[in-house]
């Protein structure tokens, strides 16, 4: 049980280190560490066979350098034992090896060992750039040869010492190259596949651009096929799904702004029959309710009293009435719009409103603006404003409202490109919370759909202050010679 649960936590360790390198990456990215993984794991394993098989030639190599040593130097005992000159051997000995790289010479002299060198060769020299990890990575177990030489007086050993400094030196000097070379063409290649998979990656980017601007409404985008079949598959198909969504769009638009306009008429509707019918009843009532009190005014008595007292009821009951059909004509149809100053027309509004709600502080500013935007524009003002307050008034979390209207990005003259006038409307609740899929939010919602109708935008805004701010542009279509701001 130990060894399966050290098992499973070393699998999960490993697991969570890819995770790491790997997490938010990109695609080319990944793509190069890849690479470089299985590069690095190729060259391991090409270095360990040649490693093994540096090994294995250096071993034989100083094997046989060994073994003409020993050869020629039990050739030149011999001679010189015949000659009866075996006092020379450590003269002429080393003369003998001197085209012997791989070996050194133990000679005993005046009873202590020495060394002498066949030759000083620039091996020696190569061999001291070897670093040691290097020497005893490739450097082979080696046994030294011994002959002993019989002389009058006593016996004297030669000891031929394997010296693989050279072979080693030579060695790491064919590694370093390969090592320099192996480098440079690894950072060619990955520098060759930075550029590549940046280019074939690309489309990929352009994707998820396309897919943020999706994200933002932005449906008229459109991107360009890549030269790869299937990425410009994908691309394809994203291009019809931007077209269906802006299709989509525009149907939605056009039947929203249908329904604003059966919404408008069946308003205007009603508030032509409250005008002729409700008002006509009301200032019947109201004159007939007059006639009775100037009759009553000529009498005496107690029921002369309870009838004047009953008629300036009937008025004031009137009057009420009166009063009230005149805010609910207010509300289903604000005055003649396209005709009547916009300016005016919002400032009465806001003040209505206030009058309603006392405890409410309203601070309003209204910036440059046309005498009149057309009656769509002006209606879809009206609207936002009175839904975002009236919201607001019956939710009674917010006790300062500021309401901010003005035109900007003014057009420039002929000839000139400038940035598209637009219609900014700006309302401030503090305190006024207007969550999703609550009641109150049904204001924001219509506030959106009439401005997406015009072809603007309506943003919300949550301060940490619990400040909302609902920020409503829409474009604004004139014509070139046309001035723009009006009185």
């Amino acid at each position: 049980m130990p060894t399966v649960s050290n098992f499973r936590l070393g699998r999960f360790a490993g697991k969570f280190s890819l995770d790491r390198l790997f997490q938010g990456r990109s695609v080319r990215t990944r793509l190069l560490y890849v690479i470089g993984a299985v590069n690095l794991f190729a060259a391991t394993i090409a270095g360990t066979m040649w490693v093994a098989n540096t090994r294995s030639a250096t071993r034989v190599e100083i094997e046989a350098s060994l073994e003409v040593a020993q050869r020629l130097a039990s050739a030149t005992i011999s001679d010189l034992a015949s000659q009866g000159r075996p006092d020379t051997l450590s003269e002429r000995l080393p003369l003998v090896l001197r085209d012997l790289r791989h070996v050194r010479i133990l000679l005993m002299q005046d009873g202590r060992l020495t060394m002498q060198a066949p030759r000083t060769s620039s091996g020696s020299q190569e061999s001291s750039r070897a670093p040691e990890w290097f020497a005893s990575l490739v450097g082979p177990i080696l046994t030294g040869r011994s002959i002993r030489v019989v002389s009058s007086s006593h016996a004297d050993p030669v000891i031929l010492i394997a010296e693989p400094a050279d072979e080693i030196a030579e060695a790491w000097h064919d590694f370093s190259s390969l090592a320099i070379v192996w480098v440079a063409l690894n950072v060619l290649v990955i520098g060759i596949l930075y550029v590549v998979l940046g280019r074939v990656l690309a489309p990929l980017e352009n994707l998820a651009r396309g897919m943020q601007s999706l994200k933002g409404g932005k449906y008229a985008i459109r991107l360009k096929p890549p030269r790869a079949r299937e990425l410009a598959s994908i691309t394809d198909h994203f291009n019809r799904l931007a077209g269906g969504l802006d299709s989509a769009r525009e149907e939605n638009s056009r039947l929203y702004r249908e329904l604003i306009a059966a919404q408008e008429q069946v308003r205007r509707d009603i508030a032509n029959d409250l005008h002729d019918e409700a008002g006509a009843c009301l200032f019947g009532i109201a004159a007939n309710a007059s006639s009775i009190r100037m009759f009553v005014n000529d009498l005496q008595g107690k029921p002369a009293t309870l009838l004047r007292e009953y008629t300036a009821r009937i008025l004031d009951s009137a009057d009420h009435l009166k009063a009230m059909n005149r805010q609910i004509l207010k509300q289903l149809r604000p005055g003649p719009l396209g005709q009547v100053k916009l300016a005016l027309i919002v400032e009465e509004l806001v003040t209505d409103l206030q009058r309603s709600n006392q405890s409410m502080q309203v601070a309003m500013r209204i910036g440059n603006l046309a005498r009149s935007y057309g009656e769509s524009v002006d209606l879809a003002i009206y609207r936002c404003i009175q839904e975002g307050m009236t919201a607001a008034i019956r939710s009674g979390e917010s006790k300062k409202v500021s309401v901010d209207l003005a035109e900007y990005g003014l057009a420039t003259p002929r000839g000139r490109k400038g940035k598209r006038p637009n219609l900014r409307l700006m309302l401030r609740f503090d305190g006024a919370s207007f969550v999703r899929s609550s009641p109150k939010d049904l204001a924001i919602a219509i506030m959106e759909e009439r401005a997406n109708s015009l072809g603007g935008t309506c943003a919300i805004r949550r301060a940490a202050s619990k400040e909302t701010t609902i920020r409503i542009e829409i474009p604004i279509k004139r014509s070139p010679g046309e001035c723009g701001l009006g009185p």
